[in-house]
C-alpha cells in the first residue's frame, strides 16, 4: 500500500502543480497543452486510488500515511510544484523533474509489477502520458533561445537536484521487499543513474549545461 499511496500522491501534486500553472502563463498552445496533461494527471491520481480503495485504504488515509514522506528530498519536486505557480520556464523543468522522471518509474518498475491492477494502471498510465516526455524534450530546445542559456541553466541548477531525489534512496529495506516481490524492477539509484544519462544527452543537444551533482542522496549540487 504505501507504494501506491506514494504514486497516487506524486499524480495529484502534479495535477496541482498543473492547475497552479494555469494561473500564470498566457501562451494559448502552453495552456492547451498544460490543460491536457492537467486532465491526465487528475485520472490517473483517481486510478491508483480506486486501487487503494479495493484494498480498503480511503484516499485521504493514504495521503495521511504519505505525510513523513512529503517532508523528505524526495518528494520535493512534487511538493514544490504544487506549492509554487511560476511561469513557462518553471513549468519546463518541473516537467523534466516530474513527468520524464515519472514515466521512467511507470515504465521500468510499475509496468512489470507483480501486481496485476497496480501493472494495469502503469499501462494505461504510460500510453497516455507519452507525450509529456515529448513535451518536455521539445521545449527543453526551445528554452534557450526563448530564455537565455544562462536563465535555462540557473533553472536546472534549481530543479535537477529534486528530481535525482525524486526516486528515493537508493537500497533502502523498503525498495528490497519491493524487488523481491516483483513490485519493482530496478533499485532507485540505477533509476537514477538512467534518467541523468538521458538528460545529459538532451542538455548536450539544447546546448545547455548539465549540473554537476553529489553522488549520495539526498543530491546536491557539487
Amino acid at each position: 500500500m504505501r507504494l501506491l499511496a506514494a504514486h497516487s500522491l506524486a499524480e495529484k501534486l502534479t495535477a496541482v502543480g498543473y492547475q497552479r500553472a494555469l494561473e500564470t502563463v498566457d501562451d494559448t498552445d502552453l495552456r492547451a497543452t498544460i490543460e491536457k496533461n492537467l486532465a491526465e494527471e487528475r485520472k490517473h491520481a483517481r486510478l491508483i486510488y480506486q486501487i487503494l480503495e479495493q484494498l480498503g485504504m480511503s484516499e485521504a488515509h493514504a495521503d495521511r500515511s504519505m505525510i513523513p514522506a512529503m517532508k523528505s528530498p524526495s518528494f520535493e519536486a512534487p511538493r514544490h510544484f504544487a506549492e509554487h505557480a511560476g511561469d513557462a520556464l518553471e513549468l519546463l523543468m518541473a516537467s523534466l523533474s516530474l513527468d520524464v522522471t515519472g514515466l521512467l518509474m511507470i515504465g521500468v518498475n510499475y509496468r512489470e509489477s507483480s501486481y496485476a491492477p497496480h501493472q494495469r494502471a502503469a499501462e494505461i498510465i504510460l500510453d497516455e502520458e507519452e507525450d509529456h516526455d515529448t513535451f518536455a524534450a521539445d521545449q527543453l530546445r526551445e528554452a534557450s533561445n526563448r530564455f537565455g542559456t544562462d536563465r535555462v541553466n540557473a533553472a536546472s541548477r534549481e530543479w535537477l537536484p529534486r528530481a535525482v531525489n525524486f526516486f528515493g534512496p537508493p537500497g533502502s529495506g523498503f525498495t528490497f521487499d519491493c524487488i523481491r516481490y516483483g513490485l519493482k524492477a530496478r533499485d532507485n539509484g540505477e533509476l537514477a543513474e538512467m534518467y541523468l544519462a538521458m538528460l545529459e544527452r538532451r542538455f548536450e543537444q539544447a546546448g545547455l549545461e548539465m549540473p554537476r551533482l553529489t553522488s549520495v542522496y539526498p543530491h546536491s549540487l557539487v
